[in-house]
């Protein structure tokens, strides 16, 4: 597989990092992850690529540092990529990453905004089976690690070193024979599940609730993209951004997590709590809607898909 690296394809194997580099010695490093859809006429187009580089940008600033190249010449890079790696019509999943190579000369104490930051693109088919109607269920935990405090570490920012604290969890799920942890924070109200954001659906009061950005939570893209759906065509429930409890995710009907990755997952049980799944529920009908509108089935926001210009013929 090739990776653009700062313009140029390499064989990925050729992108390596010092070990006493800025971001693999200090964990200071942020990234984007992002996908690329064939719609009817099999050209491919970017998913809403203008609010993963507002993301970035934002994810950046916490460091003074500006983002190292302008949407077009993110779009001009994913098509670089998607095509030196022959991946033609099928789904795509990208992740930019932006690091430091610099290596540290005795001192961590280093302004970044006087540092140059490589940026590299790396680039993945995806099996289609990944969008098939029915996705497997997982099952989950309350992590006993709490999300780590915006003032401490800035949520919002999709940086490296905030994932140590989902990995914290993540290990931990997984050794219990979890697939996944789901984090609260120190006053007990939910945030987010590892590298996923959280939905929970109430029948009786018709309630689609999810926490808050302020919560702590980083601002999922899938996220904002599925509440914006839900609040289209479920127009008889109540789609609400609100603080939530385990009381909330436990007295659920249906709980289900959103990330770029695996789009929309049923969540099956929590804690030994069971919810329900299957292909009538709100989850499973949200989940196909989002589907149709990344394929291009259906007529969608005019700014969430973005062609890919040297792939839609050199334009």
């Amino acid at each position: 597989m090739l990776a653009w690296v700062d313009g140029v394809l390499v064989p990925e194997e050729e992108v390596t990092l010092p070990v006493n580099s800025v971001t693999a010695a200090l964990g200071i490093g942020f990234f984007e992850a992002l996908r690329c859809y064939p719609g009817p006429d099999g050209v491919q187009r970017a998913f809403r690529p203008g609010l993963h580089h507002v993301r970035l940008r934002r994810s950046l600033s916490v460091v003074g540092t500006a983002v190292p190249l302008t949407l077009p010449e993110l779009l001009a890079g994913i098509a670089d990529v998607v095509a030196g790696n022959d991946i033609g019509a099928e789904p795509v999943y990208l992740k930019v990453m932006v690091c430091w190579d610099t290596v540290l000369q005795g001192s961590s104490l280093v302004r970044l905004d006087e540092l140059r930051p490589r940026v590299i693109l790396f680039a993945r088919a995806t099996d289609r089976q990944v969008f098939a109607d029915g996705p497997a269920t997982v099952r989950c935990r309350l992590s006993s690690w709490t999300r780590v405090p915006g003032a401490s570490m800035p949520a919002e920012a999709k940086a490296t070193a905030n994932y140590f604290n989902a990995r914290l969890g993540l290990t931990e799920a997984l050794a219990g024979g979890y697939d996944n942890a789901i984090f609260v924070d120190g006053n007990g109200h939910l945030t987010e599940a590892a590298e996923a954001n959280i939905f929970v659906v109430s029948h009786d009061s018709r309630t689609i609730a999810t926490p808050p950005v302020s919560s702590g939570i980083l601002p999922g893209v899938t996220r904002a993209s599925v509440l914006s759906l839900l609040r289209a065509h479920f127009t008889d429930w109540d789609v609400v951004e609100r603080p939530l409890t385990r009381v909330d995710l436990y007295a659920a009907d249906e709980a289900f997590l959103t990330n770029t990755a695996q789009l929309i997952r049923q969540v099956g049980a929590v804690d030994g709590h069971t919810y329900r799944t299957g292909t009538s529920t709100v989850t499973a009908r949200i989940r196909r809607c989002l589907i149709d509108v990344l394929f291009q089935r259906v007529t969608s926001p005019p700014d969430w898909l973005t062609d890919i210009p040297t792939l839609a013929g050199g334009s």
